[in-house]
């Protein structure tokens, strides 16, 4: 049976983006999200790799990523898996999480997990029920199935407050510079400068913080950036230029290995 794949984008849910895919054999490299990301198992196994550890997934596993958090999730022994994963707006779920005292705050303090929980496979079958067919109901499901899977994460998880060092402060400085100025090269000098600390110890910093080095950190944010272009209707030859890739077949490798997509499959379904 070949691999599916189905994306859900709807006009009435502009913070959600979603994808199921069935009998996949594809392998993500490690990388990012602006968003929220929220995805459960339906078949086979995989394993979810975060920039320190790895575990085995099953079905009915829902995993939890924060924005940001250096990630993938690929086959176990290159068999067939079936997913489904939700990526949510940031900012928007920091809105609705901040409605509900037990939520306030969330996404912000708790760290990226698999949730096991019946009550969560739940909430995530009629979310998407959901976005399958009620439309009259479709925006208020999807809020009230995110909101009752984050109150189960606030109950499951131990928050970790670890106080900020200086480090931190100069690696935060860091990734806001690259970020901002990610569409040109950004050398390993520039940024050491900026964060106040040698390149040895920066490079050290982002693999520990981030799972990568700067370098491919940067890549990853150029197709954070190249994804929204095309969602909004930029040619991939347009997108690979105002991201800063030079040469349209490199930007078509990192873009697959990220979103196990090519551009122009990507944007059929934006």
């Amino acid at each position: 049976m070949p691999a599916l794949q189905h994306f859900w984008r709807d006009p009435a849910l502009p913070f959600l983006e979603g994808r199921r895919a069935t009998g996949s054999l594809s392998c993500y490299a490690p990388h990012t999200h602006d968003s929220f990301s929220i995805g459960i198992v339906d078949a086979g196994h995989s394993i979810f790799a975060l920039a320190e550890h790895s575990q085995p997934i099953a079905p009915g596993d829902v995993v939890l990523v924060r924005a940001g958090d250096v990630h993938c999730c690929n086959p176990a022994d290159l068999q067939c898996w079936s997913y489904r994963m939700f990526h949510i707006e940031h900012g928007w779920l920091s809105t609705l999480l901040a409605e509900t005292p037990a939520t306030r705050g969330l996404p912000e303090r708790m760290r990226s997990q698999v949730l096991r929980s019946p009550q969560a496979v739940q909430l995530l079958d009629r979310m998407t029920l959901a976005l399958d067919h009620d439309a009259s109901e479709r925006v208020a499901e999807v809020i009230t199935c995110l909101q009752e899977i984050m109150l189960l994460c606030a109950e499951a998880c131990a928050h970790d407050a670890a106080p900020l060092t200086e480090d931190a402060h100069g690696l935060g400085r860091a990734y806001a510079h690259l970020q901002q100025h990610c569409r040109r090269s950004v050398s390993l000098d520039e940024l050491a400068e900026v964060a106040g600390m040698g390149r040895y110890q920066l490079i050290r910093q982002f693999r520990r913080r981030y799972g990568m080095t700067p370098h491919a950190l940067q890549l990853d944010m150029k197709i954070r950036q190249a994804r929204t272009l095309l969602q909004q209707g930029a040619s991939a030859a347009d997108a690979a230029y105002d991201t800063g890739f030079a040469d349209q077949s490199h930007f078509h490798r990192i873009f697959k290995s990220r979103v196990a997509a090519t551009p122009a499959q990507y944007q059929l379904i934006a």
